[in-house]
């Protein structure tokens, strides 16, 4: 059995500990996503494509069974690594991002209120995506409280957050809590560094 914690990122332990972790993974290690923005692999999968994203089927669908419905969309702007680096300059490509959901998944008769959107913190990996997935599929462990965030309530904290000129964004100032399991590379950091939190 796997240990599992809790743990809360400060923007204080983000800064010192879960930044430097992100910035020191080789582009390599995204190479995959960089092929599919440029169409060099998966172009025959692309349901929508602009400026900002694409979004395509995730490998855990069958492209079959619309009950299990699993696509993403994968922003094209390097500076997006997580949930940490969005800004209220992207609500628009965020806003986008579920409405063209939407328009992608009509040809699977899937209509409004049949998806759920999300964003995971932590992610898999370090180049920002939603998930988008049928309302009803259950199957994939990755929507528990904690590491799941709605893209609608993504959205509506940047909405209420507003422009901030000279400060940080909501997602800079906000202490996150989530799980990571004992193998993941920010665990045993993570869990040090919670000691000293009240």
């Amino acid at each position: 059995m796997t240990l599992d914690r809790l743990v809360r990122e400060t923007p204080d332990i983000y800064a010192k500990i879960v930044r430097p972790y992100i910035e020191s993974f080789p582009p390599e290690r995204t190479s995959w996503v960089d092929n599919i923005l440029s169409h060099k692999s998966e172009a025959e999968k692309i349901l929508y494509t602009d400026d900002d994203f694409v979004i395509l089927p995730d490998f855990k669908w069958d492209l079959k069974d619309v009950t299990t419905l699993y696509l993403q969309a994968i922003t094209r702007h390097k500076r997006l690594r997580s949930l940490r680096d969005i800004r209220f300059a992207d609500l628009g490509m965020l806003r986008q991002i579920r409405r063209q959901a939407y328009a992608a998944v009509q040809q699977f008769g899937i209509r409004q209120g049949g998806l759920r959107l999300y964003v995971h913190y932590q992610p898999s990996y370090y180049h920002f995506h939603v998930h988008i997935v049928q309302v009803n599929y259950s199957g994939f462990s990755g929507m528990n409280v904690g590491q799941a965030h709605l893209l609608d309530d993504i959205i509506s904290l940047l909405e209420m957050d507003g422009v901030q000129e000279e400060g940080q964004s909501v997602f800079e100032r906000m202490t996150f809590s989530y799980t990571l399991g004992q193998f993941h590379g920010l665990y045993d950091s993570m869990v040090e560094a919670n000691k000293w939190l009240e």
